[in-house]
């Protein structure tokens, strides 16, 4: 148990010094306030951190993937139709009659449209991965956040057993109300 000089980790008379200088709110006149043991809730917290931190490594390491990925394919695609111009620029160099000119023009743009559009669908596809995947990381986290409530408020109950326990009252804080002037 924590002592005057050694405070515990959720040692909230600072705060609670602070609470009747806080403006009034529609509240009871008086808040009991346990007092938290000092590894109440360590254990608990170191678990739920690390789970925090792994959603989040998952998250951050799925986003960097799948934007290599994403960056991978554009630079060989734009790779590939620079090449692709550079091509078209020669064959159209050796065009000898205007009808010529005009059916090297269009099999180079019908080629680059289609090939435009078969890029910009498998970068879609590679972004709908990347959500899929981090939304799943964030329902982890989220998942790991209701853990962390239901954790904190079995920790605040197992030291109000303990303070009842040892037979000494919770520590409140006076709330005077203050009535409104119309």
């Amino acid at each position: 148990m924590p002592t005057k000089s050694n405070t515990g980790a959720f040692d909230l008379s600072a705060m609670m010094a602070e609470w009747p200088k806080l403006p009034e709110w529609p509240a009871p006149t008086e808040w009991p306030m346990p007092s938290f043991s000092n590894w109440a809730f360590a254990e608990r917290e170191d678990r739920i951190e690390a789970k925090a931190i792994a959603s989040f490594q998952k998250m951050g390491q799925t986003m960097w993937s799948h934007a290599e990925k994403a960056f991978d394919d554009h630079m060989n695609f734009v790779s590939h139709r620079l090449h692709e111009d550079f091509e078209c620029a020669k064959s159209l160099s050796q065009c000898a009659a205007p009808e010529e000119t005009m059916a090297t023009l269009q099999e180079f743009y019908s080629r680059m449209a289609s090939e435009y559009q078969t890029h910009f669908e498998k970068q879609a596809a590679l972004f709908r991965d990347s959500f899929s995947e981090n939304a799943a990381a964030v329902e982890e986290l989220n998942e790991t956040a209701m853990e962390s409530v239901n954790e904190l408020s079995r920790a605040a109950e197992e030291s109000l057993n303990e303070v009842k326990a040892a037979g000494t009252k919770p520590k409140t804080s006076p709330r005077t109300t203050t009535k409104v002037k119309s």
